[in-house]
Order: structure tokens, then sequence, then C-alpha cells
């Protein structure tokens, strides 16, 4: 597996100086989260020159570009809502073709919590997905789908059912559905083979919370080789966060 950060770790660098942290703490790539305005300057509104420039620059630098991190969701019981948000997805893919992105990350919650409305929710989700997953195909781009908030792991693996989708995938963030009552063996097995995209967080003490580990370690004896994500939101210090994972994760 490949282990990164997301530029929330980060939010006042420029793309320059996140990909020189990278180096510094030999992480191998890195995850821009959109629309929060961060100063990696690649959002739908740069121009081509900037787009060109930071691909560069990643280019340079041997650093990959694994995600382009979106909050895009398809679950607004409001139908103009949702045909919005496919046409923003739409948008997302083709900045991710232009960059080389590997990945945009979904969101699919919050989920409702009677039956009928879960079912029509996953619903909602499945067919924005299945509007978007083929054009994303052809982009040379997965679409990845998180475990975030209560959308659960049998949730998620019920919409990629649904929507027959052939490039989307799992962006897999154990803490979220644990937090819900679903333990990370318990989601591995509705979610394995199909993850290409992962969330973690270490805490700012002690060992590594069980809950990384145990999913990592899953993870790793299938032979997994896609990327792996720190996600700390704007930390005080975002150097003792990226220190401490990268140290934490050699211990594995």
């Amino acid at each position: 597996m490949q282990f990164g950060f997301m530029s929330s770790v980060c939010p006042p660098l420029t793309l320059a100086e996140l990909i020189d942290k990278a180096k510094e703490y030999n992480y191998e790539h890195l995850e821009l989260r959109v629309e929060w305005q961060h100063k990696h300057g690649v959002e739908l509104d740069s121009t081509q020159q900037q787009l060109n420039e930071a691909k560069a620059r990643f280019a340079d630098s041997g650093i990959t570009l694994s995600c382009i991190a979106t909050g895009v969701r398809f679950i607004n019981p409001d139908a103009n809502n949702r045909s919005q948000q496919v046409e923003l997805l739409k948008k997302y893919i083709d900045l991710s073709e232009k960059m080389g992105a590997k990945n945009i990350r979904i969101f699919g919650d919050p989920v409702p919590k009677t039956p009928i409305e879960i079912d029509q929710a996953l619903d909602w989700e499945a067919d924005g997905i299945r509007a978007c997953d083929g054009l994303a195909g052809d982009a040379g781009v997965a679409l990845c789908l998180e475990t975030h908030g209560n959308l659960l792991a049998s949730y998620l693996a019920e919409v990629l059912y649904r929507s027959e989708a052939q490039n989307t995938y799992v962006n897999w963030h154990a803490a979220h559905h644990v937090r819900h009552g679903q333990p990370v063996d318990v989601a591995y097995v509705h979610l394995r083979n199909k993850v290409r995209h992962a969330h973690v967080s270490f805490g700012n003490e002690g060992p590594m919370p069980d809950t990384e580990k145990d999913s990592l370690i899953l993870l790793a004896q299938d032979g997994y080789t896609g990327f792996v994500s720190i996600e700390v939101i704007n930390p005080k210090d975002s150097e003792a966060v990226l220190k401490r994972h990268a140290e934490l994760y050699k211990t594995l």
C-alpha cells in the first residue's frame, strides 16, 4: 500500500510546500481536498495554466496525486439538488483527468433512519453514481464512495450493487462505521476487494488505535496496493501530525 496525506493536514501550504513535506517525511502521495479554500491551487476555477503547472510539479516530484477529495453526495430528497451534484461530479471528473488524479472521493451520508427512507436514499446514491461511472471510466479515474458518517459498509456495498458500477470503489474510513456500531472485521466482509483508497487518523498520542491498525492489517493481508491517506482536519500542529503518522506507519 502507498501512504500519504490529505491537504487538510496542512491547509495553508501551497502545492510546492505540500510536496516538500511529503518528501521530507517519505510520504508517497497527496490527496487534495477541494472546496475548502486550501492553498494547493487545484480547484474547478483554476486556470489551465495553473493546472498544467500543478500537474508538472507532481510529475517532477515523483509524488502521486492519489485523490481529489470532494463533498459530492447524491442523497438529497430534492431532485434538482441531486442533478446539480451529478453535474458537479462531472466537472470534477474533468478536473481529475486534466490533473492525472487516480481517484475522486464522494460521500453517501447522512443516511436516514427508517427502512423505507434508507432504501430510497441508497437508490438515489446508486442513481448518481450510475450517471457518472462511465464518464469516470473513460477519463481513467475511479470514483470512491467513502464509509463516512453513518454510511455503513453494508449500505455502501448495497449502493455499489444497485448502481452496477464498473469504475466506482470504496474509500474506507473505518473509524466512522465503528462509531456507528459496525466493527472493522464485519465491515470488511462487505468491502473486501472493493477498497481503492482509505483514510486513517492515528490520534495525538500513544500507540496506533486498534481501529486503524486492524483495518490496515486486513488490507495488507489481502495484498492491498492502493492508497492510504492521513485525514486530520486543520490540526494545530501539522508538523507533529506528519511526523507521528510517518513513525507509527513504519511500525506495521
